[in-house]
């Protein structure tokens, strides 16, 4: 589906905190690398707090948070972790005014950048819960689609009706339901993430 459209930027998120949904944004990325062999860039657009690097044990200081108030180029801040066809952009500096900088045209310029570098490349943007922090909401317009990850049987159909309201109708590209402990085993297994 977003072959035949041209999407190449996709946003996960979550209702609420605690749903797996960097862990989901993780897999979603390797699983598109090394099953369906694309090109990934998983960016870490949780702006507050860093945390792609530290479950991947990538040592990184250089986060997107460098880019947007520094200037420090795109290439300086992609890591490679080692996996075939799989950078990410996470580490250690963080920032309070992430819905700001998430919603600003130099963001918007950014996501071109990496939208159009590489046109065949799959990006994937990891973000904070919807309804915990506005940065999903600023954020939303630059991409093409957006996932949402839900803990089955836990999260409130409410929360999930609000979080929906919160996105645009058309970007919406579906749910994942996770069940944090069976990924969780599931990913340590294929030996990619470390135990802190």
């Amino acid at each position: 589906q977003t072959k035949e459209k041209g999407w190449n930027t996709i946003m996960i998120t979550s209702p609420l905190p605690k749903e797996g949904k960097t862990l989901t944004a993780i897999n979603l990325a390797l699983t598109f690398s090394r099953e369906f062999n694309h090109t990934v860039l998983l960016v870490d657009c949780d702006l507050r707090q860093q945390s792609i690097h530290k479950i991947l044990g990538i040592p990184n200081e250089k986060s997107l948070v460098d880019t947007l108030l520094d200037d420090v180029p795109l290439q300086e801040i992609i890591v490679w972790p080692g996996i075939d066809k799989f950078t990410v952009i996470s580490g250690k500096r963080t920032t309070q005014d992430a819905s700001e900088l998430l919603g600003s045209t130099k963001m918007q310029a950014i996501v071109n950048e990496m939208r159009t570098r590489y046109p065949d490349r799959y990006i994937f943007f990891d973000l904070p819960p919807l309804l915990n922090f506005s940065d999903g909401i600023a954020f939303a317009p630059l991409v093409d689609a957006i996932v949402l990850v839900v803990m089955a049987n836990r999260t409130p159909l409410p929360d999930i009706q609000k979080a929906l309201e919160l996105i645009p109708r058309e970007k919406f590209l579906g749910f994942v339901f996770n069940k944090s402990k069976i990924l969780e085993e599931a990913s340590y297994s294929y030996g990619y993430y470390k135990k802190e």
